[in-house]
């Protein structure tokens, strides 16, 4: 499922506007209104950006829905892009009470421990000041893992419905490793010694691109490092909260580790990294066998499977770790379903829901997407699945490993800003411990 850049992690904040839009929207909460799905014709609204894989399922999902259900009819709108675009689709929506379920890929959790319009992304105050619908008591919610439904619970109660995840990590070309007789490592030396047996072999082992998105594409390292060596040890297992609350420091011995060994795999980066077009990064050389590997999320199998249905792919986590155990997948939460509150429609809204979520139907979805499951069960044979093999819907998620970066933090732990640290430290312009520091630095621990 090709996303567009990862500046999704940006969480721009919609202050002022943003809190008049609450402030209307708890006002027609308090108004009521759940009909939809009686009689006469209910024109139920969902409003997405453009994933186009995600845009395919959903109109197959819709026309199947309305067969089922003759008296709704279910209007798709999209915006070109999950940033700026869609962000004002989704205010507008919220705002003007003119959607009945709207989507998002910004984590609920972990939220900030003060909360303000200041510090909170706009999915996060719209939760806590009551715009969605909790959806305890719906038969469908049971559907999901309880990891799913965590990361979208707000005091006690399930506010948005998890599509699914996608994984981060290393994608690889089958033919390439097995003419050099290699095999997926499982510790970060092995790792090494696999690029270097590349490189000697004049095959360039590694490929992404930050062209056009910047450092924060560097996250399919960064978050690898702090999965395999800091989060294992992380109070209560989660690292998340730990680092809001100030029982973790960004000076912590395993994070500059793991910049230190950041800076070990630049040398086996594509040469013009910085440069490259991230687009190349979904059917560019490395879909073309010029590459051993790319640095990716499983959200661009479907286009690499689309620029050249002969690659052989494979995955396996960056290993960081020398202990093979701690070395897991990355992943975190996509697209989410949330059902507005002052929606007229909320009874065909959530028929919508327990329609996606029956078995049939949502295996199409993740088959088609090429996400992993958020259920507790199903058979997928999509394109992802198989490369993915046993790792197919597992990994620690965003929500316990990465904490909320607040606009309140100082310059470098502020969204737009963190990554530029780690590319300096890979560039070698700065040691980890120097790069730790800075980050400790600008720290807000009670943000």
């Amino acid at each position: 499922m090709k996303k567009f850049p990862l500046r999704k992690r940006t969480r721009s904040i919609l202050t002022a506007t943003l809190a008049v839009a609450v402030t209307v929207v708890a006002a027609a909460c308090s108004s009521g209104g759940s009909s939809g799905g009686g009689g006469g014709t209910t024109t139920l609204k969902l409003i997405t950006w453009v994933n186009p894989p995600a845009v395919q399922a959903l109109n197959k999902i819709d026309a199947e829905f309305e067969k089922a259900n003759p008296n709704i009819t279910v209007k798709l709108q999209t915006a070109a892009n999950v940033n700026g675009p869609y962000e004002t689709l989704l205010q507008q929506s919220v705002n003007s009470s003119t959607a009945d379920i709207v989507t998002s890929n910004f984590p609920l959790l972990p939220l900030p421990k003060t909360l303000s319009t200041s510090n909170t992304t706009p999915i996060q105050l719209y939760v806590t000041k009551g715009a969605f619908a909790p959806l305890n008591g719906q038969s469908f919610l049971s559907d999901y893992t309880s990891a799913a439904q965590q990361a979208e619970t707000y005091q006690g109660k399930t506010y948005g419905l998890v599509s699914g995840a996608y994984q981060e990590g290393v994608f690889y070309n089958k033919a390439i490793f097995a003419q050099y007789h290699l095999t997926p490592p499982t510790t970060f030396s092995q790792f090494l010694a696999l690029c270097q047996t590349l490189k000697s072999h004049g095959v360039q082992p590694l490929y992404t691109a930050l062209g056009g998105v910047g450092p924060i594409y560097l996250q399919f390292i960064y978050y690898e490092a702090m999965t395999d060596l800091w989060y294992p040890k992380a109070p209560g297992g989660n690292l998340a909260t730990a680092l809001m609350n100030g029982t973790e420091k960004w000076t912590d011995p395993a994070f500059v580790q793991g910049m230190n060994e950041e800076k070990q795999i630049a040398p086996y980066l594509e040469a013009n990294y910085t440069g490259a077009p991230w687009q190349t990064m979904a059917g560019g050389d490395f879909a073309a066998g010029k590459y051993a590997m790319e640095l990716d999320g499983s959200w661009d199998l479907s286009s690499l499977h689309q620029a050249n249905p002969k690659l052989q792919l494979g995955y396996f986590p960056l290993p960081f770790s020398s202990n093979a155990s701690d070395n897991q997948a990355y992943a975190q939460n996509d697209l989410t379903f949330y059902v507005l509150n002052s929606s007229p429609n909320k009874t065909a809204a959530m028929k919508w829901l327990a329609y996606f979520s029956s078995p049939q139907i949502y295996a199409q979805y993740v088959n088609i997407t090429g996400i992993s499951s958020s259920q507790n069960s199903g058979t997928f044979t999509g394109f992802a699945s198989q490369v993915m093999g046993s790792w197919f819907g597992k990994g620690v998620l965003q929500d316990v490993l990465y904490p909320a970066l607040s606009p309140s933090n100082g310059y470098y732990d502020q969204a737009a800003n963190w990554a530029d640290l780690q590319l300096s430290v890979i560039q070698g312009k700065m040691t980890a411990a120097q790069a730790a520091a800075t980050y400790q630095k600008d720290w807000t621990a009670s943000s």
